[in-house]
């Protein structure tokens, strides 16, 4: 490596050590600032202010490209994953701590931003054969034909395995519900699912290695269907039948919850 290269390394080396001190730079200046959130509104009327770090790339001011200095390349290959990791740290972090009363306890965060890897499902099948009596979860027809296990909430809306999400369906209906919300009557029928079997699904999702919790999931759901039902979005019914989400959708949820 040149002794050009060299020093970047060692610079951005430096820069990633002391990332911690840059974060907490930041947070003085947000709490300097007043501590107000930022908002659609304010990120227009206030926008965010960067520090500017020239050794990595000359900062003119403007254009659409940058030129990386000599050995700038080499390190972002050689510290991907640490780069990697101490940018996601501090954007979950920034996040939680600005969201802490919408997002609760349960809320995997990293999960939710940045996705996970989809799992291997084939031990979920089995459990939702059992608990489905071998029935399809939306047209209730016998599972005598290929199935899948879908994300009861989609895995674009929700990019995490949980297991109390899954259901198993008829290849067709799963292709043709795709990537939408189920409408009123199946969440319905998942949230009693989850309340009449939660704890035997719990148990047996343990037991089998695959990653659940149950109130993840409801959080989740309910989130989802307020965004659809705000945006006016459509459902999955049946076969290519779709219907508005509306706000009926929050008695079901309601139905749900534990007694006090």
């Amino acid at each position: 490596m040149t002794t050009q290269a060299t020093n970047s390394a060692c610079k951005l080396h430096n820069w990633l050590k002391n990332s911690s001190s840059i974060t907490g730079a930041r947070a003085s200046r947000f709490q300097e600032s007043g501590g107000a959130k930022y908002s659609d509104r304010t990120l227009t009327d206030r926008p965010l202010s960067f520090d500017t770090f020239d050794f990595l790339y000359e900062n003119r001011g403007s254009g659409t490209t940058i030129t990386f200095r000599p050995g700038v390349a080499f390190c972002l290959r050689r510290f991907y994953e640490l780069i990697t990791d101490v940018v996601r740290g501090a954007w979950v972090h920034y996040i939680r701590e600005q969201n802490a009363p919408v997002l609760g306890a349960h809320t995997d965060l990293d999960e939710f931003l940045f996705g996970s890897e989809r799992s291997d499902l084939s031990a979920v099948r089995a459990i939702l054969a059992e608990v489905q009596s071998n029935a399809c979860f939306y047209c209730a027809e016998p599972l005598r034909r290929a199935s899948q296990v879908d994300h009861f909430i989609p895995w674009t809306v929700y990019p995490v395995d949980l297991g109390h999400n899954f259901v198993l369906a008829h290849d067709s209906c799963n292709a043709a519900k795709s990537s939408r919300l189920a409408a009123g009557d199946h969440l319905q029928k998942w949230l009693r699912r989850n309340t009449d079997h939660g704890a035997e699904l719990e148990a047996r999702f343990d037991a089998s290695g695959v990653m659940q919790k149950l109130p993840a999931s409801i959080e989740s759901a309910e989130w989802a269907y307020s965004r659809a039902s705000a945006t006016g979005a459509m459902a999955w019914q049946r076969r290519n039948e779709l219907k508005r989400v509306d706000s009926s959708w929050l008695a079901y949820f309601n139905a749900a919850r534990p007694g006090p």
